[in-house]
């Protein structure tokens, strides 16, 4: 059967307490029904499902509250992954994932096992940023600064009990017109990876934008309240010109000493010494910072060809798996090398048609998923660490130009007091040594002064060019937006059609239904108008929830570019007093479009009044649950 990527299919559900599994359900592609008498625990064995792919906001019954833990198989593009949640009130719980099957999990108990938070930090994944990196998504935007989550995602696949009359998303506390939207359009397909691309960096930049800002306005605030000029090219004048004075001052000195008559006295050698040491201590220091900035270029240098040769690594990965899926699959005839004829007896499922020997399966898939994954994070840290020595070895060129100013200063101050000179020119010698030191200060506070107006200056050309880069894409952003918006229409055309054709098969019960001629809706209005009404009776309203979602189900097995995930749970068949022939025919409706599919998929639901056509093992999974036999049976 082929498969369309993005594709989630649950092989196991296991549900633990105190190491013991009480709950346990398997599950296979395709249509699946859970069957059982009302609050037997169809509705708990769901919520328990929703939960250990990453929802939020379950509204957990006493009994369920009293497990500890809900372990899952799932396949993510055809790679076995285990998840496991501890089951609590307690919002955003982390999610430990093993890259591999449930038998290998249980077998290692802590080897391989990998915990997510729910929100991603500066240097570690969350498990959504991981389940999406698994089955190819790119990341999504949402609402203000954050990122779309598994479980603004599972609120359309999982079309709950309690949200009767919410005909597209599950109830969420922290809902929003722009989050719906952005999870539509997401699922849809209508936004590209360079559109998201796009989003992220241009809020990274207005993040980096800010700090700009930021530190520019506290410089002018202090600025200000000195009433200090900042001008580089004011500074550079007046540094030349203090710099021209001392030079006056210093051959002055220089004049002074050559008209002596001694060669040298007591005075002289008990000043060279000071300077001296001075002197020393000053070359150290400016050896020492040109020896730290060849450090830190070496380092930088180091670490931008380590996160290249990681890029090198994951492309490479990427080749390679495509290589794989490529050539795994090819059979010979005859034999390459005596060109006999391959007889394929013999060949086990899963061998090479030419050796027999075993080709690798889900566990170098599952492998090959951590690989990625770990080369991932080693990216991010590294660039992180790439820009922190960029950063200093920034600071470091800063400081050089004040450290051979002193140097400078140093030199000319020992060479004066190392010059002979006679002791009756003293007195003007003191004088302008004095004239020469007080130059010295004011010139080392010009340089101190241009530093700042040079990091000034540098803030201002950042903020420039960071505002051209925002704007630019801004720009880019727009026009992807402009040239999806037909793609959009498309995708939206398909739902609408596919769930008329779905209504029209529906009981008349509901006139809207019997023409369904204009089908409308709306993510973000969270509303599905038939005929130009979107108030119907409260079975009418069942019906209507169910087939949108059957039809979202539909599009994304037509549409190979829907990022909807070919998985769907469906609940509360009966709700609504629906009368039971519209229920038994509901669910065959649901079950004739699903044969429909060419397409790998799986779509889970549970009824209390299923159909005979339905009721064989080929859809019905596990066993019935009934009053003394339910779902979960804790002793307390």
């Amino acid at each position: 059967m082929t498969r369309f990527e993005p594709t989630l299919i649950v092989n196991e559900l296991r549900v633990l307490k105190d190491g013991v599994v009480i709950l346990s359900e398997s599950f296979h592609v395709g249509l699946n029904i859970i069957k059982g008498h009302n609050s037997s625990g169809k509705t708990t064995t769901l919520d328990f499902l929703a939960f250990g792919l990453g929802s939020e906001e379950i509204p957990w019954k006493k009994q369920a509250l009293l497990c500890d833990f809900v372990i899952a198989e799932v396949s993510l593009n055809g790679r076995r992954v285990t998840l496991k949640r501890q089951i609590s009130e307690e919002r955003q719980r982390p999610m430990h994932i093993f890259w591999g099957k449930l038998a290998d999990a249980q077998a290692s108990a802590f080897q391989g096992w990998e915990l997510y938070p729910y929100k991603r930090s500066e240097h570690k994944l969350g498990f959504t940023q991981s389940l999406f990196l698994a089955l190819g998504m790119p990341e999504a935007q949402g609402d203000g600064a954050s990122n779309l989550t598994m479980h603004q995602f599972l609120r359309v696949i999982y079309a709950d009990q309690p949200s009767l009359h919410q005909p597209i998303f599950r109830n969420d506390n922290w809902d929003s017109a722009l989050t719906r939207e952005t999870v539509g359009n997401y699922i849809s397909g209508v936004y590209d990876d360079t559109l998201y691309s796009a989003q992220l960096e241009k809020r990274g930049l207005e993040k980096e934008l800010g700090s700009a800002e930021s530190e520019l306005r506290s410089i002018f605030t202090v600025l200000a309240k000195s009433k200090q000029d900042i001008g580089i090219e004011f500074f550079g004048q007046q540094i030349v010109e203090a710099e021209s004075r001392r030079e006056a001052l210093h051959k002055e000195i220089l004049r002074l000493k050559s008209e002596r008559t001694i060669q040298a006295d007591k005075k002289r050698k008990s000043e060279e010494t000071p300077f001296r040491k001075e002197l020393d201590e000053a070359k150290r220091t400016l050896t020492s910072a040109l020896d730290q900035v060849a450090l830190k270029e070496a380092e930088l240098a180091d670490t931008n060809e380590f996160v290249m040769e990681l890029d090198s690594r994951l492309i490479s990965l990427e080749e390679s798996e495509q290589a794989r899926k490529y050539f795994g699959g090819l059979s010979f005839q005859l034999c390459p090398c005596c060109l006999a004829e391959v007889k394929p007896a013999g060949a086990a499922e899963g061998s090479c048609s030419l050796c027999k020997s075993p080709i690798s399966g889900p566990a170098g898939d599952a492998q090959l998923l951590r690989m990625k994954n770990e080369l991932r994070l080693q990216v991010t840290e590294s660039q992180s660490i790439a820009k922190r020595r960029a950063d200093e070895l920034q600071e470091l060129r800063r400081m050089l130009p004040s450290l051979r100013q002193e140097l400078k200063k140093l030199e000319k101050k020992y060479d004066s007091a190392t010059e002979s000179w006679s002791s009756d020119l003293e007195m003007a010698l003191e004088a302008a040594a004095r004239d020469a030191g007080a130059l010295d200060q004011e010139i080392k506070g010009l340089y101190e002064n241009q530093r700042l107006a040079s990091v000034i200056e540098e803030l201002r050309k950042k903020r420039n060019s960071l505002v051209e880069r925002i704007d630019d894409l801004q720009i880019k952003i727009t026009t992807l937006e402009d040239a999806q918006e037909k793609l959009k229409h498309e995708v939206s055309a398909y739902i609408s059609s596919t769930l008329g054709r779905l209504l029209r098969k529906d009981l008349y019960r509901q006139a809207e239904f019997k023409t369904a001629e204009n089908v409308h809706f709306s993510f973000t209005d969270n509303k599905v108008a038939v005929d130009g009404s979107d108030r119907f009776s409260e079975s009418s309203t069942v019906v209507l929830r169910l087939l949108f979602h059957v039809a979202l189900l539909s599009a994304s097995t037509k549409i190979k570019s829907m990022r909807f995930p070919r998985f769907l749970i469906l609940d509360g068949i009966e709700d609504g007093g629906m009368e039971l022939p519209r229920s038994h025919l509901l669910q065959r409706i649901i079950a004739e479009e699903c044969a429909t599919y060419e397409v790998e998929y799986q779509l889970i639901m549970a009824t209390s009044q299923i159909t005979p056509e339905l009721d064989n093992n080929r859809f019905v999974v596990g066993r019935e649950f009934t009053e003394d036999d339910r779902a979960i049976q804790i002793l307390q």
